[in-house]
């Protein structure tokens, strides 16, 4: 079953919609996880997959791409107050139904990414197969960030860069899939198209609970195949070695 995260920008805008769909075609995903997903871009009947969507309380919706051979059990948005919304679906797999959350986090100011991050956790910890996937517009706790803090001052709380619903989720026991499994380098931003606000950052991440992190095989960000084109976020994808009703698995 592979699993994959996209900030498609503004809603594909700009005639990008082919290369978003491309990308995804080409990903070829049971589940993928959009952000961004403004003025309702035609996803669902451009990939064949079934879309369910967040509306945002200021932002821009997110949502779950789900392809036709998985069973949804339950649908929904996470409670509480989100700039960018929060989408979940309970799928039917082997080993016990796996919810898969798609989100955006709040893309300034740390104490609001922060109380995001809160909600997410205490979500999750309801369900015991979860996968939390999105752009959560936040550094992690682990990775030096000498040349961020130099030239990005945004992404910092008081004496260092804002870690903090990162590190958050973590405590949580939700379990950063590409540091278990990842292979070559997880940077996410900036693409050809844009991105310049940032240097070479991890912003979008697959994260899991314990239940099923260990089912994780691989984990990789797509740099090629018109990734660099079509938005200003290279997509991240995972694969998880639990067969689903279809009878198909992980690679």
């Amino acid at each position: 079953m592979t699993l994959l995260t996209y900030n498609i920008l503004n809603g594909a805008n700009g005639g990008r919609l082919d290369a978003v769909c491309t990308v995804v075609d080409a990903a070829a995903p049971d589940v993928a996880a959009v952000q961004e997903l403004r003025g309702d871009p035609p996803l669902a009947r451009r990939t064949g997959m079934r879309l369910h969507v967040a509306p945002p309380r200021t932002g821009q919706p997110v949502g779950l791409l789900v392809a036709p051979h998985l069973r949804i059990l339950r649908r929904g948005t996470v409670p509480g107050l989100f700039h960018h919304g929060a989408a979940w679906v309970e799928l039917d797999v082997d080993g016990g139904p796996l919810t898969v959350i798609s989100t955006h986090l709040f893309p300034y100011w740390g104490f609001i990414r922060l109380y995001e991050a809160r909600r997410l956790a205490a979500f999750a910890a309801r369900r015991e197969r979860v996968v939390l996937m999105g752009d959560f517009n936040s550094l992690d706790p682990w990775t030096p960030y000498g040349e961020v803090h130099r030239r990005h001052r945004r992404w910092f709380g008081r004496g260092g860069p804002d870690t903090r619903a990162m590190a958050l989720l973590a405590r949580r026991g939700l379990v950063d899939v590409f540091r278990v499994v990842g292979t070559g380098e997880g940077w996410t931003v900036p693409t050809a198209l844009g991105g310049g606000e940032f240097v070479r950052s991890r912003l979008d991440y697959i994260l899991a609970s314990p239940a099923v992190a260990g089912d994780f095989t691989s984990c990789r960000v797509l740099t090629g195949g018109g990734t660099a084109s079509a938005s200003d976020h290279f997509p991240v994808l995972a694969a998880l070695a639990v067969p689903d009703p279809a009878g198909r698995s992980a690679p």
